[in-house]
């Protein structure tokens, strides 16, 4: 897995988030979920880009990602604050082959999922991956 440097800077009463390798850019109001949200912005990037065919960027190092963020906030007329994070991003790796599996379920839960899939004018095989793609697992 590829893991790419984010800059969190302090912005006020929030964070913001720059990609070193990417231009993508984000934000939170904690670290927490500012981390949460490149995250996010980071696996939604890649996920286009190999849907597009596009080549990822090789990560930076931390010296060429510090460089990079503080060029680009030079150029903005900001200068990078002293207290800036750098941290690694992990990067999903997304693939486009698909491939088939074999699952179980009990008859009424695949009758369910093929009427839902079915109102949502989806096979089953892209409703179940719409599914597992907006699933949001609880926190205890």
């Amino acid at each position: 897995m590829k893991t790419y440097f984010a800059a969190f800077i302090p912005s006020g009463d929030r964070w913001a988030v720059l990609f070193a390798d990417f231009e993508l850019a984000t934000q939170g109001d904690t670290p927490t979920e500012a981390f949460a949200a490149a995250q996010e912005a980071l696996r939604g990037r890649v996920q286009c880009m190999v849907e597009d065919g596009e080549p990822l960027p090789e990560p930076s190092d931390l010296t060429q990602a510090r460089s990079r963020v503080t060029r680009w906030c030079n150029d903005e007329g900001l200068p990078l604050p002293t207290d800036t994070l750098f941290q690694l991003i992990p990067c999903e790796e997304f693939s486009t082959r698909l491939v088939r599996v074999n699952v179980s379920f009990p008859q009424s839960v695949l009758e369910r999922i093929d009427a839902k899939a079915k109102l949502s004018g989806m096979s089953r095989s892209g409703f179940l991956a719409a599914a597992a793609g907006a699933f949001e697992p609880v926190l205890q």
